[in-house]
């Protein structure tokens, strides 16, 4: 391996804005004198990754993860630690001079580089045969056909493979790239006996190109479109998977949109490199393409890291609902929210900016719903009726989608949303997510998962009900009145929440320190708490917003001191029977019930609804 002297890689950390490196992939905000996001390394709901320009590291306090800015690149790109000084100091402009290679390690990088060197030099050929050579003169009039002007082929440095062998081969040549460096890198396909054919020949004939890039900007790969409407083969051709490339684990375009769909909190997905490269250029930039598959765990990570939404952008068909479907089956478990922007029926996003323009893009984006609510609305337009026969049908379709969320909270509030919007019980539609969770096919892990969530639902409703109906109002109270929980925190109720049962998620509420007017503190707040107790808060949020405010509270507070006050006369009663006592101690308890009842007697003036000031 080469060895980087100290005082270099000392020299590169000093030199490197870890905020900057960082806010590249993880959307940060700042706290304090440090900054704060959801961690790329591990799944969270809550920001926990915490990033410190004065020390100059990261650490993430929920999976342990940190560093300087040279160990963020190597988990963060796959890197070795070499690789990682490389590209920091490339960045910072700093010159390395490396004492020892390994020979096996130098050899696998400079094969890699060939690699890189070939995809990089062919792309370039496919461009400059696209915009100058006769030969590609039908894909330039397929490009004007679609709208597609010079400039934007430029800028995305879309090509032509041409239709024969020769052509690449006097490439090849010219290049000085072996024939066997183009077969693994998958621009050649090498024939089979079977084939009738000798030799290597071009996988990509009479097709449109568009390179495949990493997120650095590299092209490490391939899709070329058919321009024959008449071809008998695949529409769209991809590169194979190669030590370079690999499908599930790269989105098109997202090496240009990662810091707009950062900026944003959201990343529009198209389903193919035309569609995502005009809605681009139309000025919405947080956008990206899958490869035609379907969206894969890697694909919804690789998203995780820099937004929160998702916004499917798909064709308005069946087919375009089936891939909807599919990729908020991989995207929600991730803790994406999933959007979907509808279409008009017969359109995708390419041919209505063509036809509208940007302004009805704007208008499809900015109307697009959740998930959920989508497949309702999908379902209902399929629907024979709207009798109750066909709202359960919809219901036992859509509970199989909320089965996949893993959040209790997220379920709870699914459920709820659902419910009300087919008019059927939510108890109804809890039991037929359960049996969704339980006939999930998807993996062991899922059903079990599932049917733990609905354990902790039923935990949660224990809990709610063992609780006073007063506390549980105030609670209520301060969740959604940022006045009511600064009042209770300030106020001394301790004695109180000890001595009347039922107070527990009160409790809670009083001890804890998140800011009620930041919902991504309330969030923190909740996701610390135990499960059940989580789902409990869930519970209370999704219920009917109790009426009144501060004052409100304070007479609920009186009830709950009511309460307390009862108790203790009770309990001080119950002493006075007690046999053994002597003449003193019987007083003092006496002395002790007469406070409290004159206590207790205030605090039910204080409730008491003021008189009717109105004299005939």
């Amino acid at each position: 391996m080469s060895r980087i002297p100290e005082e270099t890689i000392q020299q590169v950390i000093a030199a490197t804005d870890i905020v900057a490196l960082v806010g590249r992939s993880v959307k940060l905000r700042k706290a304090g004198t440090n900054y704060l996001g959801l961690c790329p390394f591990h799944n969270e709901r809550t920001p926990s990754f915490n990033v410190s320009p004065s020390r100059n590291t990261y650490h993430c306090f929920g999976c342990g993860a940190g560093g300087t800015a040279i160990r963020f690149v190597m988990e963060h790109d796959g890197l070795s630690f070499v690789e990682a000084v490389k590209r920091l100091a490339d960045a910072a402009g700093i010159r390395i001079e490396e004492e020892v290679w390994d020979a096996n390690a130098e050899a696998e990088a400079k094969h890699r580089s060939l690699l890189l060197r070939a995809h990089r030099e062919i792309a370039e050929w496919f461009h400059q045969l696209l915009m100058k050579h006769k030969i590609a003169a039908p894909a330039r009039d397929y490009l004007k056909s679609r709208g597609i002007t010079a400039a934007v082929a430029k800028n995305w440095q879309m090509g032509y493979a041409p239709p024969h062998g020769a052509f690449f081969r006097e490439w090849a040549q010219k290049a000085r790239i072996p024939e066997s460096v183009l077969v693994e890198a998958g621009i050649f396909v090498q024939s089979d006996e079977d084939s009738g054919r000798r030799g290597a020949y071009p996988r990509f004939r009479d097709r449109l190109m568009f390179p495949i890039r990493n997120d650095h900007g590299d092209v490490i790969a391939f899709s070329g479109r058919v321009l024959d409407p008449e071809a008998k083969t695949a529409k769209y051709l991809n590169s194979p998977e190669t030590a370079l490339f690999s499908k599930s684990k790269v989105l098109f375009g997202f090496d240009r949109s990662k810091r707009a769909i950062s900026k944003a909190g959201e990343a529009i997905v198209c389903e193919g490199q035309i569609d995502m490269i005009m809605v681009y250029e139309a000025g919405f930039q947080n956008v990206v393409a899958g490869q035609g598959t379907a969206f894969t765990e890697l694909h919804a990570k690789l998203l995780k890291r820099v937004c929160n939404e998702v916004v499917l952008c798909y064709d308005s068909d069946n087919a375009g609902y089936k891939a909807a479907e599919r990729a908020f089956q991989i995207l929600s478990p991730i803790g994406l929210t999933v959007k979907v922007a509808s279409l008009p029926q017969g359109e995708d996003p390419d041919s209505l900016l063509r036809k509208q323009g940007t302004e009805a893009l704007q208008e499809v984006l900015g109307g697009a719903t959740d998930f959920l609510e989508y497949q309702i609305s999908r379902l209902r337009a399929s629907a024979k009726s709207d009798s109750m026969v066909e709202r359960v049908r919809m219901a036992d379709q859509v509970a199989a989608a909320i089965s996949i969320f893993s959040g209790v909270a997220q379920r709870i509030t699914a459920v709820n949303k659902v419910a009300k919007l087919l008019e059927i019980s939510e108890e109804q539609l809890t039991a037929m997510v359960n049996r969704a969770a339980k006939e999930a096919k998807n993996g062991q892990g899922a059903p079990q998962a599932a049917a733990s969530g609905a354990n902790v639902v039923d935990e949660a409703k224990k809990l709610l009900a063992s609780q006073h109906k007063t506390a549980l109002l105030l609670c209520q109270m301060a969740l959604t009145d940022a006045e009511v929980m600064y009042w209770l925190r300030e106020a001394d109720f301790e004695e109180l929440l000890n001595a009347v049962p039922g107070t527990e998620l009160l409790a809670l509420l009083v001890h804890s320190r998140h800011d009620p007017l930041e919902e991504a503190s309330q969030l923190a707040f909740f996701a610390g708490l135990e499960r059940h107790q989580e789902a409990a808060f869930a519970q209370l949020q999704v219920s009917p917003r109790p009426a009144g405010g501060l004052e409100e509270a304070k007479h609920a507070m009186d009830a709950l001191e009511i309460a307390r006050l009862h108790n203790l006369i009770l309990g001080l009663q119950a002493k006075q029977r007690q046999p053994g006592l002597s003449a003193a101690e019987i007083t003092e308890l006496q002395e002790r019930v007469i406070e409290l009842i004159a206590r207790r007697k205030e605090c039910l003036d204080r409730t008491k609804p003021a008189p009717n000031s109105f004299s005939p």
